[in-house]
């Protein structure tokens, strides 16, 4: 019974030490705000998730600390280790001490809970949607189209010896240079959530114990987001995926916010699908456009106004998925799946031109973050900096007022696109890139979130209770 304590010591050391190997393997370096996310309420739906995402975490997580243990028992109680007992007798504490100081440094845990005590970023830049005047000018359906993952950088010649995306940048449409990744973008349902509602998404019950009750019920129901503000127009909001809508809280959070219909990874299933034509996630994205090309075939008939929001899943980390059509096609290894992608999404964007839907209809595709560990991570960490791919198309684009983007403008930027005047250009913490430019983001806008985005907020706090009441 006296030997309990030490091997727990062992065996924890060994989990937090091979967790840290498991998550920069396949996912990069851990960001304690994902890992607190997740913590708190995105683990809905990990068994809907790539089972093997979750066969990687036993391998890793679970059976390689027990079989180490495993060992080092043995080797404790042979008679070589019997003699120099008093020297291996502190060696659990100092590798568990080892591996808690260990991820203190790796996922900057100082700095986090520094952020209990830093300037309120939130407070003072947040502009409630509901208090800013929109007015119709000529309102176009709008079709939104998350790419996994996809960087500009997919495009640079010098890069991969090739333009993946040169399918993409054919289509014309007006882009973005520099579209950067701020503080609390860095995973899917992130950037959902930051681009429609123009928050970041960061921690909120695990150290705000006031408010778990209503995040476990309620997904920002105190903001109001692109959805909801198309729905209030009467648009008809649909969102379509390869994936689960239960991994992640990501249904929840369409349904709190008007979606009118959420189609995923069950709903395919349900339709006949068969989970052999499914990669690990879901639908291959080749599969996913069929189905939205019938969708808003349908939608274009019932002449009613639309927001059809489309996520891709072939190119998630760590390896990306390569379909069958793909191979077919005499794609191979990450960079096709890259291509492929790339060409699907423009293969979908010819249907709706050839279909004349460009008339009432706009059209955007953006990466919906960074791309994380996949096997050319290499390549894309040795640039300066990186950019997420977008473009915006339309018969008649309207003019952009700068170059720089981050999440939160996307905003402003596609309710101006779609046809609204967003009176003061801004909402949220964005800026719309269109139009005038009646008020410009402070130049050092980046930075600033870098530094104090992801503080302890009571007013961000207000937008996860009902009402706003904290």
């Amino acid at each position: 019974m006296r030997s309990i304590p030490r091997y727990s010591a062992y065996l924890l050391a060994f989990f937090l030490f091979f967790l840290a190997y498991w998550l920069n393997r396949y996912f990069g370096r851990p960001d304690l705000e994902q890992i607190a996310y997740h913590l708190s309420f995105g683990v809905d739906g990990l068994t809907a998730s790539d089972p093997v995402f979750i066969k990687r975490f036993f391998r890793w997580c679970v059976f390689a600390p027990l079989l180490v243990l495993a060992l080092v028992v043995y080797a404790e109680r042979s008679r070589a280790l019997s003699r120099i007992s008093a020297v291996v007798r502190p060696l659990p504490w100092l590798l568990l001490l080892s591996a808690l100081l260990f991820w203190v440094y790796e996922v900057s845990l100082c700095r986090y809970l520094a952020a209990n005590f830093g300037p309120d970023y939130f407070s003072s830049h947040y502009v409630s949607p509901e208090k800013v005047r929109l007015r119709e000018q000529h309102p176009k359906n709008l079709v939104l189209i998350y790419v996994e993952s996809l960087e500009t950088a997919y495009g640079d010649r010098k890069l991969f010896g090739t333009d993946m995306l040169s399918p993409l940048h054919r289509l014309g449409g007006v882009s973005f240079d520099r579209y950067r990744q701020a503080p609390g973008t860095g995973w899917t349902i992130a950037a959902l959530v930051a681009t429609q509602c123009g928050v970041p998404l960061k921690r909120v019950t695990v150290y705000d114990e006031n408010t778990q009750g209503e995040v476990l019920d309620t997904f920002l129901p105190s903001a109001t987001c692109l959805s909801d503000i198309l729905g209030e127009h009467g648009f008809r909001n649909i969102f379509m995926e390869g994936g689960s809508d239960t991994f992640a809280g990501k249904g929840k959070f369409l349904r709190d916010h008007h979606y009118h219909e959420i189609y995923g990874k069950e709903d395919w299933l349900r339709d006949g699908v068969r989970p052999e034509e499914m990669n690990g996630w879901g639908l291959f994205d080749d599969d996913l456009f069929e189905k939205a090309k019938r969708k808003l075939t349908e939608l274009e008939e019932t002449g009613t106004r639309f927001n059809l929001t489309l996520l891709t899943v072939d190119t998630h980390e760590p390896a990306g998925f390569m379909s069958k059509h793909c191979a077919q096609r005499g794609y191979h290894a990450f960079d096709g799946v890259v291509e492929c992608t790339a060409e699907e999404v423009a293969d979908f964007m010819k249907f709706i031109e050839d279909n004349g839907y460009l008339a009432n209809t706009n059209v955007v595709i953006v990466g919906d973050h960074l791309a994380r560990k996949n096997p050319v991570s290499d390549k894309l960490s040795s640039l300066p900096e990186r950019h997420i791919f977008n473009t915006f198309i339309a018969s008649t684009p309207p003019q952009k007022n700068r170059d720089d983007l981050v999440h939160f403008d996307l905003l402003p930027t596609i309710l101006e696109f779609a046809g609204f005047d967003v009176v003061g250009d801004r909402m949220g913490l964005g800026y719309s890139a269109f139009n005038r430019q009646e008020q410009v983001p402070p130049q050092d806008r980046f930075e600033t979130m870098q530094q104090s985005l992801m503080n302890r907020s009571e007013a961000y706090l207000g937008l996860w209770t009902v009402s706003g009441q904290h």
